[in-house]
């Protein structure tokens, strides 16, 4: 996989929309390889941006060329390749908490974000 090139950056997402619908979502363009929404380190909700990266970069385009524009949940989403910052491998590798007590997706106890119920994939 080629993080930089098939990995499409989408913003002004609805801040409902999980990890898992933006997977369903984005399986209609290619295989998806991974979705990252971002969320705020305090209270853990989407801050309406999200990466997804997809298997192969031809899917990647398809999908920043129909996504962008497109209305979702009322509103106007932006989509595009992902700029390369030179930080994409540090994204490859596995990331280490600190706090492995919590799950980083929902903030409950019982078990880690990998293993969240709302965060699993199709």
């Amino acid at each position: 996989l080629a993080p930089s090139k098939s990995t499409l950056y989408v913003s002004n997402l609805d801040f409902s929309l999980t990890n898992s619908d933006l997977h369903t979502l984005f399986t209609t363009f290619g295989k998806v390889a991974r979705v990252t929404v971002l969320k705020d380190r305090t209270t853990r909700k989407s801050r309406g941006v999200a990466f997804i990266q997809f298997v192969s970069r031809s899917d990647a385009a398809a999908a920043a060329k129909q996504m962008d524009k497109k209305i979702l949940n009322g509103r106007t989403l932006s989509a595009s390749i992902a700029a390369d910052n030179g930080r994409a491998a540090e994204f490859i590798k596995k990331r280490v908490y600190k706090d492995k007590s919590k799950c980083y997706e929902c903030g409950e106890d019982g078990h880690l974000s990998y293993e969240c119920p709302r965060n699993k994939l199709g």
